[in-house]
C-alpha cells in the first residue's frame, strides 16, 4: 500500500488529532496533516506521532489546507489519497472498509456517506444535507447520499485533471461536482460516524458555511 496516502486538515485540533493519528497509524499508511495556522500545540502533537506535517502562517480555511494537501501529494507517487477531519467525527478504522470496498468497485471518488446521521445535525446542516444532497445526485447523474462528507477515498487523477479553487467547506462539494462533470465514477457507502460537523467539536459554521456550499452548487449550474 505504498501508493496510498491519509490526508488530514487540522485547525486547533489539539485535543482530537491525537486519537485520530493513534487510530490511522496502525493502518501503515503515510499520513499527512495540514495544520491551517493553529494557535495551539496541534503541530507538535502531529510530529510526536510521527506523520508528515504541512503547515499554513495564519488560518486559511480548510478548503485551502486540502489543496495544499492535494499539491504536495501530486509531487509524489501516490494514486490514492483519504481525506478525513481532525475533530474525530470519522473513524481511521473504517479506512480499512473503504479500501474493501474500492478493491471491489473501483470507483474513481468513494464518499463515506453520514446519511444515517443527519438528525444528529443542526437544523441548517440538516436541511442541506438533506435536500441539498439530492439536488447534487440529480447534477451529478451519480447516486449520492452525502455531498459534504470530508471522508473520503479519491484517486489522485482526479486531482491532476480538475482546478480547485474554493477555500472553505465548499471546496468537497466543488471537488465532487468537477469530478462528475468530468465524468469520473462516484460512489457513497454509509458507515458509522462517532460526532457530526456543526457541533461543538468542530469550526464548521451552520449559517455561514451551509450558505457558502448553497452559493457554489448555485455556481455550479452554470461550469
Amino acid at each position: 500500500m505504498d501508493n496510498i496516502c491519509v490526508l488530514i486538515p487540522a485547525y486547533n485540533a489539539a485535543r482530537t488529532i491525537g486519537s485520530v493519528l493513534e487510530k490511522a497509524r496502525s493502518l501503515h499508511l503515510d499520513v499527512i496533516v495540514v495544520d491551517d495556522g493553529s494557535i495551539d500545540h496541534t503541530g507538535k502533537i502531529v510530529k510526536e506521532y510521527g506523520a508528515h506535517l504541512l503547515e499554513h502562517s495564519r488560518n486559511l480555511g480548510k478548503g485551502t489546507a486540502l489543496r495544499t494537501g492535494f499539491k504536495y501529494i501530486l509531487q509524489k507517487d501516490y494514486q490514492l489519497v483519504i481525506t478525513l477531519d481532525a475533530d474525530g467525527q470519522h473513524d481511521p478504522a473504517e479506512i480499512s472498509f473503504l479500501l474493501k470496498v474500492f478493491q471491489s468497485v473501483k470507483p474513481d471518488l468513494l464518499i463515506a456517506s453520514r446519511a444515517g446521521e443527519f438528525y444528529r445535525m443542526t437544523f441548517l446542516r440538516r436541511f442541506w444535507n438533506r435536500l441539498g444532497v439530492k439536488a447534487v445526485a440529480r447534477l451529478c447523474h451519480a447516486d449520492i447520499t452525502d455531498s459534504q462528507s470530508g471522508f473520503r477515498l479519491i484517486r489522485t487523477k482526479i486531482l491532476r485533471e480538475i482546478s480547485l479553487t474554493t477555500t472553505g467547506f465548499e471546496m468537497e462539494l466543488e471537488l465532487l461536482i468537477k469530478a462528475c462533470k468530468k465524468g469520473f465514477g462516484v460512489l457513497s457507502i454509509p458507515i458509522n460516524v462517532p460526532r457530526v460537523d456543526g457541533t461543538s467539536s468542530s469550526h464548521f459554521r451552520p449559517v455561514t458555511d451551509t450558505w457558502l456550499v448553497c452559493k457554489l452548487f448555485l455556481r455550479s449550474l452554470f461550469w
